[in-house]
């Protein structure tokens, strides 16, 4: 590895100040771009087993999402995920409620097998079974839900250009035991429990919270509401998202 400034960084770990993320590659390191660009998952295909056996880093996740260790290998993931044998006779439509949830954000499968179906073009329609596609089909399918997930580019930072802050962050916490306890993730209800979890419901507890929240990392409906309360009386929008404006303020910036 590359990254003497945290000796024991491996390829695929996610690093989250004021809740932007860096995932960290052999030797380079991504930030600023869509988590799918950061995570080189175009598909953004969540963290699991499946997605390891397509390649992604074995562990290893952003968000909600697995990180690939290739542009390609994530672009090939999506192709696999659409010909697994225990899915391959679904609909377009039934393939998409699977792929993107309604509830899930603000998925809506009907829209985005549409979406499908208009980039597939001719002869298709979303009761189209996906083994009926050809593998021409399956790579627009694939290219389809890349351009529907969001493939916006960042920035990409070696290890002899690493933005100062950055560095510096680095520097005061370089083993991964001390990069987890001083996390700062994009959080919201729902996210996986997490040591970032932990420090938002510290940092909240410090501030005042009654009664003090449970330190479980899990971030639920009472967490949600000590965040909502605390983005109230600091001029933000209390939506319960902590975000980078919402982290400022906890850490006092």
């Amino acid at each position: 590895m590359y990254w003497k400034i945290a000796e024991d960084m491996e390829v695929g770990d996610a690093v989250s100040i004021l809740a932007i993320s860096h995932v960290f590659y052999e030797d380079s390191m991504r930030t600023g771009g869509s988590i799918s660009w950061t995570n080189k998952n175009p598909g953004n295909i969540v963290r699991s087993g499946e997605a390891e056996s397509y390649g992604a880093y074995r562990g290893k996740y952003n968000y909600l999402f697995a990180i690939f260790p290739s542009e390609e290998a994530g672009f090939q993931g999506i192709r696999k995920f659409l010909r697994h044998p225990n899915r391959r006779t679904k609909t377009i439509l039934g393939m998409m409620k699977i792929y993107a949830p309604a509830g899930h954000g603000s998925n809506t499968p009907e829209q985005y097998a549409q979406a499908i179906v208009d980039a597939l073009g001719g002869g298709v329609s979303t009761s189209t079974r996906v083994d009926d596609l050809s593998d021409q089909q399956i790579t627009k399918f694939a290219e389809k839900i890349k351009q529907v997930e969001g493939w916006a580019t960042g920035e990409e930072f070696g290890p002899d250009n690493l933005p100062e802050h950055v560095r510096e962050w680095l520097e005061q916490y370089p083993t991964r035991a001390e990069r987890a306890a001083a996390d700062q993730p994009f959080a919201k209800t729902g996210v996986p429990n997490s040591e970032g979890v932990k420090n938002i419901q510290r940092r909240l507890n410090d501030f005042g919270w009654t009664p003090p929240l449970v330190v479980d990392g899990i971030f639920g409906a009472k967490t949600e509401a000590a965040v909502k309360n605390f983005q109230q009386k600091n001029g933000l929008v209390a939506d319960g998202i902590v975000g980078n404006k919402t982290w400022r303020k906890l850490v006092g910036l």
